[in-house]
């Protein structure tokens, strides 16, 4: 069986104890674990928290998701990539602390908006290059995140990425249905035997659309990679909260979970 499981960052607003509970309550198994979640972010390097923290993540099956606001393994600017490398090794550590057994990165950019040259790759490939031998001595799976489709992005099509996993073989893939959109399908009969780990989430005017709003219906990318393909890992609701038009409160995203949880159910039964 998959494990269904959402992103801490749908519920941000909250400490972390009270989205396990919600998350409990509402019969989840998993949670993407975001370390940018603002109360914990602030308080990442006192231990006693730490430990309190990895108390209560204990109740789920957890992955981690590395920092990736404001920075760049790919960035012309040689500190901004050095820094996305040590927030990178911070993060599998707090992997193998949390006892996550994976983690997602993101791929890197091009700082403007233009097709990356091969400096940026370059860039890119010694940042994987050192992430997965950080990752392999803590025993932690490494997965690129599939990028939006932007001119600047590197690994948003089915090219690009097997263009890196061919130098990579021991990286892994988190796909995001919503940045693959209509591509998704080609991805799963591309990378099934490479995902370790799914973002869900529909796509409407933007990304992360609860999927029972979806103008693109991926039925069939789920069927395929659960049903045909035998995958067994975390299927991860993605949804972004700035969607709506008024702040939402715990209920009525406690609601909206519950509906595309058992909207998900019927898809993959």
């Amino acid at each position: 069986m998959v494990k269904i499981g959402c992103s801490s960052l749908f519920f941000w607003e909250y400490d972390i104890e009270e989205i396990v509970d919600i998350f409990l309550e509402l019969g989840l198994k998993n949670m993407e674990f975001f370390p940018e979640n603002p109360e914990f972010w602030k308080k990442r390097n006192d231990l006693d928290y730490i430990n309190s923290v990895k108390s209560e993540l204990s109740k789920l099956e957890i992955t981690i998701h590395s920092p990736y606001i404001e920075l760049n393994s790919s960035s012309t600017n040689e500190n901004i990539r050095y820094v996305t490398l040590m927030e990178t090794f911070w993060a599998i550590d707090l992997s193998k602390k949390f006892n996550a057994k994976l983690i997602t990165i993101h791929a890197g950019k091009r700082p403007t908006h233009r097709v990356p040259t091969d400096e940026e790759y370059d860039n890119f490939d010694d940042y994987l290059k050192k992430s997965i031998e950080y990752a392999l001595k803590k025993e932690i799976t490494l997965c690129l995140e599939n990028s939006p489709e932007k001119i600047n992005n590197i690994c948003y099509n089915v090219e690009s990425m097997k263009k890196t996993l061919y130098k990579f073989e021991d990286l892994y893939i988190t796909l995001d249905i919503a940045h693959a959109r209509e591509n998704s399908l080609d991805f799963i009969k591309n990378f099934h035997e490479k995902i370790k780990n799914m973002h869900i989430s529909g796509v409407n005017s933007k990304d992360h659309y609860p999927l029972s709003e979806s103008r693109i219906n991926f039925d069939k990318t789920l069927n395929l990679l659960v049903n045909e393909y035998g995958y067994k890992e975390a299927l991860n609701f993605e949804l972004n909260d700035l969607i709506y038009k008024k702040s939402l409160s715990k209920k009525e995203k406690m609601d909206i979970l519950t509906n595309e949880i058992h909207y998900l159910e019927k898809i993959i039964k």
